[in-house]
């Protein structure tokens, strides 16, 4: 009975799984075929009013690249890393009254057609926030706390 019961729950999560493993390589696939990816160091999924998947690589000419790809894989965007704040540098530009407890994840998202990075992060009063800021100067974009 316990075999059968691990057996259902790896099951379902791997189907559960599915579609998000084949969307994330689906874009990787993209990026490679039409902006000549050679590697691919990160790729990103973003559920915000619009989804997004980010694929993150590098070219033949060593250019670092980052591409978002819309829900019908499209290419809405290809930009140079150099054109935009690295991940590790990210946190220099939350202005927040709300001092960081616990920082969840730092990722890479879109709102309007404006890249954004995303930093997810629990506050002093345990409280989760999701704060933006633009890809290319860090400028404040948005907060959400709840």
């Amino acid at each position: 009975m316990v075999i059968f019961l691990i057996w259902q729950i790896v099951s379902i999560y791997y189907t559960a799984m599915k579609p998000i493993n084949d969307n994330i390589n689906d874009a990787s696939q993209i990026a490679m075929t039409e902006k000549n990816l050679h590697t691919i160091s990160e790729v990103y999924t973003y559920n915000g009013t619009t989804p997004y998947t980010i694929v993150q690589g590098t070219n033949d000419e060593k250019e670092e690249l980052i591409i978002w790809l819309d829900e019908k894989k499209e290419i809405a965007l290809t930009v140079n890393a150099k054109e935009g704040i690295v991940k590790e540098d990210v946190m220099k530009y939350v202005d927040t009254d709300r001092t960081p407890s616990e920082i969840i994840s730092i990722s890479l998202a879109m709102e309007n057609k404006v890249p954004l990075w995303e930093i997810k992060f629990k506050d002093q009063n345990d409280r989760y926030n999701l704060y933006y800021i633009k890809f290319e100067n860090g400028d404040y974009y948005q907060r959400i706390t709840f």
